[in-house]
């Protein structure tokens, strides 16, 4: 398959990237969202949203000026191979420590929540497993598989916010700001990274309509960004803070609290192909991503050859962490507090790098 061909639909591609963003919110990320906003943590992922739509604007801008290729392919021709070696190393960690950090987290609830005799090597090959077969297939298969699959989890998520609306406590939202402006807005600048993903939109760009690409940038995120407002708001209305602060996995928590007369007990299991299906897409996605990554600073056509390798990396980085509490400071430390401010800068570097080569008339597209 040409990698200049435009073979992903719109719909397609904003459903791939809104379950990229949101897909965290599955897992345990949640609760150090909630301990930075306190009981004001509904308006972090608004703020972050804001942020991110920046971020979109950034890359989409410098995206249509080099129209045809991905972000790797420009940051070679702006910054030559070696700079941009450093930058496709970062666009890698991204998604391969994003990968394998998720593998382990949704492992280790899987095995806590619903398979407890089961390895927990077991349930991560399981996961991988499948993940890679899509993945190998290309990046219609993973698209196509998102798009299937996106009606069961918006379907799933907004149900599970209806069948909780008796249990609502509205007066959570007050003090409306929580500890304060100044507090709140910095908890936001923490967990900017968790719209990191924004990274995938300059790897499929060349599979777009070139016209299309900044609505399927601004919906992804918009989409996206509900869903994480969704999901910390939920915790926060039902167990208030700071009892939700201390849940393992708020999202779980949400669905097992919901009771519909005598039988309608323990729903949590009819919820659960919203984070097996959730972190099947998201690994599916990042095993893709940095196989495309290695694709273009290889200067190949096909992502195949890669798929495998990265599955083995994935792996690899979801057994480094000691337990579920490390796995989940690694990503908020690493992920959710730094990687977007990088992403940033790079971006601004590769236009400050156009322009002067613009300037100095070298700026052939």
């Amino acid at each position: 398959m040409s990698r200049q061909q435009p073979v992903v639909g719109v719909s397609e591609a904003i459903t791939v990237l809104f379950i990229f963003i949101s897909a965290k919110v599955l897992l345990t990320h949640i609760i150090l969202v909630l301990h930075a906003g306190m009981n004001a943590a509904w308006a972090i992922p608004i703020l972050d949203t804001a942020v991110a739509l920046l971020g979109v604007w950034l890359l989409v801008s410098l995206l249509d000026r080099y129209s045809g290729r991905d972000l790797v392919q420009i940051g070679e021709h702006l910054t030559g191979p070696y700079v941009n070696l450093l930058f496709s190393l970062f666009y890698l960690a991204v998604f391969l420590g994003g990968a394998g950090l998720a593998l382990r987290a949704a492992s280790e609830r899987m095995v806590a929540g619903f398979l407890p005799d089961t390895p927990i090597s077991v349930v991560a090959f399981s996961f991988l497993l499948g993940s890679t077969v899509v993945s190998y297939l290309g990046l219609e298969a993973v698209t196509r598989s998102a798009r299937f699959l996106a009606g069961v989890l918006v379907v799933s998520a907004l149900a599970l916010a209806v069948l909780t609306v008796p249990m609502w406590q509205l007066h959570v939202f007050f003090p409306l700001w929580g500890a304060g402006p100044w507090k709140l807005l910095l908890g936001a600048l923490a967990n900017t990274g968790d719209f990191v993903q924004i990274l995938l939109l300059g790897l499929i760009a060349p599979f777009l309509p070139a016209s299309k690409i900044k609505h399927v940038g601004v919906w992804g995120v918009v989409i996206g960004g509900f869903f994480i407002f969704l999901f910390i708001l939920l915790p926060l209305l039902i167990f208030t803070f700071p009892a939700a602060s201390e849940l393992t996995l708020p999202s779980f928590e949400v669905a097992r609290i919901i009771s519909i007369g005598r039988f309608g007990q323990r729903l949590e299991i009819v919820f659960m192909p919203i984070w097996v299906f959730g972190n099947l897409i998201f690994l599916a996605i990042s095993l893709y991503a940095g196989a495309a990554v290695l694709t273009s600073l290889c200067r190949l056509n096909d992502v195949r050859p890669f798929v495998l390798a990265v599955a083995a990396l994935v792996m690899t980085v979801a057994f480094v962490p000691q337990n579920v509490a490390q796995t989940t400071y690694w990503s908020h430390r690493y992920l959710s507090q730094y990687s977007f401010g990088v992403l940033v800068v790079v971006l601004l570097f590769l236009h400050a790098a156009g322009a002067f080569k613009k300037g100095r008339g070298g700026g052939k597209q």
